[in-house]
């Protein structure tokens, strides 16, 4: 075992991480120093970081097309309101606790297939606050819906888990896509099953029980809250014409053939996208502001890949992360290498909490998956771990902003949110995991 290698290799990552989540640089600067700091004190030449840094950025590749074409598609779908109809359908018919709890859930599934947490939240909380606001729900189940629907919909190809682990572990976003399809299905089926049978019926208890000054003081509280949603994103009046009915039918057929996976995602996202471009807008300099519009949320997130994908091609080119996985490794008994999946849950739940997105998925992530592989963990199971994990808890966690601002439209501290969500995502990622390993989604190990 190369002691230097290891020492080096974990000290990148502890910086990694201290650095994403202090805030005091940008995700970009972290990725590549860190990567180009840590090269050279171990010993690298410039011509052998070259080398890691080309090999890393090879794997990449086909994630940060996925994440620029499949972000800007739906953009396009998004801004000219394609899923605004079936958002007005599902309002209509919210009667009662346990339909105001689906259609939350389905509206925030809805708005969030352009995978931008902060659109689903300025969709979803302005048109049903005044519904939880009617019967005397507390909000604190609205935030729970969103944060389910959303680590639902992360699981699909142009969410941002299953582009960061498909950067990291060098599978294309098709392939893990098509592993983690029955993940999904399990998971919207727990979803709805929890919501019905159990924490529709939690809260017509709680209210039942509610004195007229309760609900008098909760009226006062959500009128005001009212005020600030109607800052939120608002509904389209969209024409059910001829160019309506082509996204609708683009949008379908895009995601069927991602499914089928008879081509590289990414390209097909890049086909939709261009045929998206015709159809909706004329002339090359309405097809140029739109691209600029999707630039701004593109880019961002291409070049995050790009440059995590230096960091991960130095670790892995370095040998820093096979030395790391091996140290790892005999730590852990031979007796528990089985059930490594089930370490890797219990380990990614606060871990998934206290670092967010980025830091678990560049800096966390590849090293598990090393562990595992060198355990005999088949890559795709250990992916779908670490995916189900941090989602479940990407929408608590207090290092998003995002998050914060759900908070700050539902007049709620960060605190009081995590503390009655937790649990019940935790019941939701228990059963999830449970059922997964039953099925053989998630095998345990050698």
């Amino acid at each position: 075992m190369n002691t230097t290698l290891v020492v080096i290799g974990f000290a990148m990552v502890i910086v990694l991480i201290a650095l994403l989540l202090s805030g005091k640089t940008v995700p970009m600067v972290a990725f590549v120093l860190v990567s180009f700091i840590g090269a050279l004190l171990a010993g690298f030449s410039l011509p052998d970081i070259s080398t890691f840094v080309g090999d890393g950025v090879k794997t990449v590749i086909n994630s940060v097309g996925m994440a620029m074409f499949a972000t800007a598609f739906f953009t396009i779908m998004t801004s000219i309101g394609v899923f605004d109809p079936l958002v007005r359908f599902l309002s209509r018919y919210a009667g009662n606790v346990t339909i105001i709890f689906l259609i939350t859930y389905l509206v925030a599934t809805v708005g969030h297939f352009d995978t931008g947490t902060t659109s689903t939240i300025l969709l979803t909380i302005p048109m049903m606050l005044p519904l939880y606001r009617k019967f005397h729900i507390r909000v604190e189940w609205m935030f729970l819906m969103i944060g389910m629907a959303v680590a639902m919909m992360n699981l699909l190809p142009m969410g941002g888990g299953i582009i960061g682990l498909s950067a990291v572990s060098g599978i294309d976003v098709g392939v893990l896509f098509n592993q983690i399809v029955p993940v999904i299905g399990i998971g919207w089926v727990i979803n709805i099953v929890l919501i019905v049978v159990v924490y529709s019926k939690m809260e017509k208890k709680r209210i039942a029980k509610m004195s007229s000054e309760a609900k008098q003081a909760q009226d006062d509280e959500y009128r005001a809250l009212l005020e600030v949603g109607r800052k939120g994103a608002e509904l389209q009046e969209v024409k059910m014409d001829v160019k309506y009915w082509a996204n609708l039918i683009l949008t379908l057929v895009t995601v069927a053939v991602v499914f089928i996976d008879i081509i590289r995602a990414y390209f097909v996202f890049m086909i939709a996208f261009m045929i998206a471009l015709l159809i909706n807008y004329k002339g090359n300099k309405a097809k140029q502001d739109v691209v600029k519009l999707c630039a701004g949320n593109c880019y961002p997130i291409a070049a995050v890949m790009m440059c995590a994908g230096v960091f991960v091609g130095v670790m892995s080119g370095s040998g820093m992360l096979t030395e790391m996985a091996a140290f790892i490794v005999s730590l852990i008994p031979s007796s528990m290498h089985g059930v490594y999946n089930v370490l890797l849950a219990v380990i990614c739940t606060p871990m998934s909490i206290a670092l967010g997105s980025q830091a678990y998925y560049y800096g966390f992530s590849p090293l598990l998956l090393e562990v595992g592989t060198t355990m005999g963990v088949t890559t795709l199971s250990t992916i779908a771990t670490l995916q189900i994990t941090q989602n479940a808890f990407g929408f608590i966690t207090p290092v998003s902003a995002v998050n914060h601002l759900a908070c700050g439209m539902l007049g709620r501290d960060i605190k009081d949110v995590f503390r009655f969500c937790f649990p019940k995502l935790l019941l939701m990622l228990a059963i999830q995991f449970t059922v997964s390993v039953l099925v053989g989604l998630i095998a345990m190990g050698a």
